[in-house]
């Protein structure tokens, strides 16, 4: 494992996907089914290259563990996009702009669902708080 690839989340392959994917038309449907299909194909290398979760050290207890899996949402993949020169910076200004409002308006999570995908990490689940 390479130095880094613990929080890597935009390898080549996830990158050229979205590149080949990416319009400017996509309904928010389909730019949630895009962000999930980026998202199994992030968990699909780091499973397939054996990249474990970074590690993080609880400030409530010293605790220290793997933190939460990585995880792709909307608003990083439109930044994404963005950044990587998918589209032009404008666009994806207001598509993240439109992106806040429709989420808001239809009571959305980050990554376009009605709740929450990640699981708890060790800590969570033992009640502490990371934050």
């Amino acid at each position: 494992m390479s130095a880094g690839e613990r929080s890597q989340v935009w390898f080549p392959e996830i990158v050229a996907m979205l590149r080949s994917r990416w319009r400017q038309d996509l309904s928010w449907q389909s730019v949630v089914e895009l962000r999930d299909l980026l998202q199994n194909k992030l968990d699909e290398i780091r499973r397939t290259r054996g990249i474990l979760p970074p590690v993080f050290q609880c400030r409530g207890c010293g605790h220290v563990g793997p933190a939460k899996p990585l995880v792709i949402s909307v608003r990083a993949m439109l930044i994404s996009v963005r950044r990587f020169g998918i589209d032009t910076i404008e666009a994806m200004e207001n598509r993240e702009r439109e992106w806040e409002r429709h989420r808001r308006k239809n009571k959305l999570d980050l990554l376009g669902g009605t709740s929450e995908k990640r699981p708890p990490d060790a800590c969570h689940s033992m009640g502490h708080d990371i934050n």
